[in-house]
């Protein structure tokens, strides 16, 4: 279950101290953006920062070396400012990735949220019609090494997994995936998933 919404404000505080100052910078414009857009809005924790009216709009967070902003009902909008430029292949989520505050366009980002509350008034409804995720060799090897890893990423829910292996797959250098394979089988030998420190622990079976 999400964490209650009285009590998402101090996970988010706390998740935005913990950033690095250009990344902190950068959601903190972000998370008022959002918040000013529709006064209906409810800020939940669940994997993140996430808001909802009517159903999920919109959540936010950050990696390394950019920040992600991803509408859950992102396949049912249009894009008439090409700013979707991350995960455009998902079934339902599409996303926008930043890597400096200068990249925000304040009414442009309001008229996209507009737009999803709008899809989930309209009654959008996300049905996952195959929950079969497709693992990498490459992955499959790496975790395999490892039995603990191997059994705590098969037992994984279908979105618990789905995001580890496109955390995998959405690196574009050869260094990056190799640094992130390393990652993805530390979390599972450890039995963690992504942001752990962050959410409450991965439910399994």
């Amino acid at each position: 279950m999400p964490t209650p919404p009285k009590d998402a404000p101090n996970k988010v505080l706390h998740y935005l101290e913990s950033l690095p100052e250009w990344s902190q910078t950068l959601c903190k414009k972000l998370r008022g953006i959002i918040l000013k857009t529709d006064p209906q809005l409810t800020e939940e924790w669940k994997w993140g920062p996430h808001y909802s009216l009517h159903g999920m709009v919109c959540g936010w967070g950050a990696f390394q070396k950019h920040v992600k902003l991803t509408f859950f009902n992102g396949s049912a909008m249009s894009d008439p400012a090409g700013l979707f430029n991350h995960c455009v292949e998902a079934e339902f989520s599409r996303s926008i990735k930043y890597t400096d505050v200068s990249e925000l366009d304040e009414a442009l980002l309001q008229a996209y949220i507009r737009q999803s509350i709008a899809v989930n008034q309209k009654g959008y409804k996300r049905t996952v019609t195959d929950k079969t995720v497709i693992v990498p060799d490459e992955l499959e090897t790496a975790l395999a090494k490892d039995p603990k890893a191997k059994t705590f990423f098969d037992n994984l829910t279908y979105g618990y997994k789905k995001e580890l292996v496109e955390h995998y797959t959405t690196a574009k250098q050869e260094k990056t995936k190799a640094e992130r394979l390393a990652k993805i089988s530390a979390l599972c030998a450890e039995g963690k998933t992504l942001n752990d420190k962050y959410k409450k622990p991965a439910v399994t079976g």
